[in-house]
């Protein structure tokens, strides 16, 4: 089976979606049943340099991808008429074809599509809007649709009316441990397993304003938390978002108490999560949530919102509160703190035991598999 693989982004790609790609291409591109294996991306982003050489795959360029404006790519159309493909799979909920090729996309961003997420400027507003005409019709007119949750898929098929059977649950893997982590620069160093972690991209939809109000009601208890690390960073279009918080926390006297970290290096990341007193996880939604994942695969002390699919993803391995309800986190937060050696030991590996379940060999292998069904049933309508 030859694949081609199109990554239609505006030009840029989030971290876990990088991520992605750099562990199912490989993986794929080893798979017997593949036989060859067209990788476009927008030019920017060098995706081949982010490999070593790999068998049986060839990197090209493709136009950024522009919402109600994107069209026809006839350097890429050259490019398909020569490979030829017998599937394409488009990893973004985008609109694409190419002849009588069947087509398999993938939802990955969950955030369009719920109504719980207040503070987001106009102009992403309007962003998000496009984003939802084009996913749905971009699932509509696809021969399958893989879903990287049961969420997602039951979503698809309440909302877009998608037939269960054309759809394919087939989750993320999670990376596992691979250093011992280094001290992040900007993080105090007296905060050493005394802290509270929390990573992503600073947006409204990561829900950050719970993290800050149990900190503060933690505070006024007078807990024996040094502060809050805040990896990730953010766009210009939510620095608005951010100054915003910021401002919170100055008039409530949490400045010294928050350490806004940027975007942190593997090796600083893996030094959180093995040094935190707990993480904390209160997007507003996720897809699957591989920094939920990460978390768990270091055997972190997880407390998480209970919004969409992070219960699905945690298992019985997080401590779950009411999402928007920044009291609640700080009791969940309060609860755990007075746990002894043994309980915080039996939950730390029940996270791992967790986060070894989800398999990027397992992935990769599923998706070559729903990328044959889609030729197969290809094909069967043919005869």
């Amino acid at each position: 089976m030859k694949i081609a693989i199109i990554n239609l982004t505006g030009g840029g790609m989030s971290g876990g979606y990088k991520k992605y790609l750099q562990n199912v291409l490989p993986r794929m591109a080893v798979h017997s049943d593949v036989k060859a294996i067209l990788c476009a991306a927008p030019e920017a982003l060098n995706v081949e340099g982010w490999f070593k050489p790999l068998p049986k795959v060839e990197f090209v360029s493709c136009k950024p991808y522009r919402f109600a404006g994107y069209g026809a790519d006839s350097e890429l159309n050259r490019r398909l008429q020569t490979f030829s493909p017998d599937a394409i799979y488009l990893p973004t909920e985008r609109s694409f074809w190419f002849n009588k090729v069947p087509i398999v996309s993938m939802l990955q961003n969950m955030e369009p599509f719920v109504s719980n997420i207040d503070g987001n400027p106009f102009m992403e507003r309007v962003r998000q809007w496009f984003q939802v005409v084009d996913a749905g019709r971009a699932m509509k007119k696809s021969d399958r649709v893989i879903a990287i949750s049961e969420f997602v898929r039951d979503f698809m098929v309440q909302y877009w009316k998608i037939q269960p059977e054309r759809i394919g649950v087939v989750y993320h893997g999670i990376d596992l441990p691979k250093n011992k982590g280094q001290h992040p620069a900007l993080m105090p160093k007296d905060w050493e397993g005394q802290f509270l972690f929390t990573a992503g991209s600073i947006r409204p939809a990561r829900g950050l304003e719970d993290a800050l109000y149990a900190l503060n009601h933690l505070f006024d208890k007078s807990s024996n938390i040094s502060g809050l690390v805040i990896a990730g960073d953010t766009t210009s279009m939510m620095m608005k978002y951010k100054r915003e918080l910021e401002v919170w926390i100055k008039a409530h006297n949490l400045s010294s108490n928050i350490c806004w970290a940027g975007n942190l290096k593997e090796e600083e990341m893996a030094w959180c999560y093995q040094n935190c007193r707990a993480f904390v996880m209160t997007s507003r939604v996720e897809s699957f949530g591989l920094i939920a994942g990460e978390a768990m695969a270091h055997g972190c002390i997880c407390i998480s919102a209970d919004n969409p699919c992070l219960p699905e993803i945690f298992g019985d391995s997080a401590v779950y509160y009411p999402a928007k309800e920044g009291k609640a986190l700080a009791e969940a937060i309060q609860a755990v703190l007075t746990w002894d050696n043994s309980q915080r030991k039996a939950m730390s590996e029940r996270a791992i035991k967790r986060a070894a379940e989800f398999s990027w060999d397992v992935c990769a292998e599923r998706t070559v598999a729903e990328l044959a069904k889609a030729v197969e049933g290809m094909q069967s309508r043919s005869l």
